[in-house]
């Protein structure tokens, strides 16, 4: 269930000409204010769009179209999702990946996280690359889903 306070103001912050409704455009961004992690396919179903002031909705409707979303039941990427998209680029099977190409996924791929954002994150999360640059991606997606 959504914040409906936090949320009403969320929007009030992407409501950049006071009339008390959401272009669609920011409803992904709503979300993330939010803390809450969700797939752009889903925001896309419930009305997302690509280009700015094509669409707009009330706040209370942005609310209602946030609770229904969040029941989605692929409303975000899990443990399993993640361990299968790296699966994808371990090039040797043994169940690395090059740090270069995580760090592309991550910055230039769905939904994209500044560069700066990504480095403090591998900094934390990510064991450090071997010489060639791979890195286990499993210590990294345990630490990054909770799982170590």
């Amino acid at each position: 269930m959504v914040d409906a306070a936090a949320a009403t103001k969320v929007c009030e912050i992407y409501d950049w000409d006071g009339k008390g409704v959401l272009d669609m455009y920011y409803f992904m961004d709503v979300f993330y204010a939010l803390g809450m992690n969700i797939s752009k396919k889903v925001t896309v179903k419930f009305g997302q769009t690509d280009d700015v002031n094509k669409k707009f909705c009330k706040f209370d409707e942005v609310i209602s179209l946030m609770n229904q979303a969040v029941k989605e039941p692929e409303h975000s990427g899990n443990y399993h999702d993640y361990m299968e998209l790296c699966k994808l680029y371990d090039k040797n099977d043994n169940g690395t990946m090059m740090m270069a190409e995580l760090e592309n996924i991550l910055c230039n791929l769905a939904d994209e996280i500044p560069k700066e954002d990504c480095l403090k994150m591998f900094d934390e999360l990510a064991p450090k690359e071997d010489e060639d640059g791979f890195i286990p991606y499993k210590d990294f997606l345990d630490k990054l889903c909770g799982k170590a």
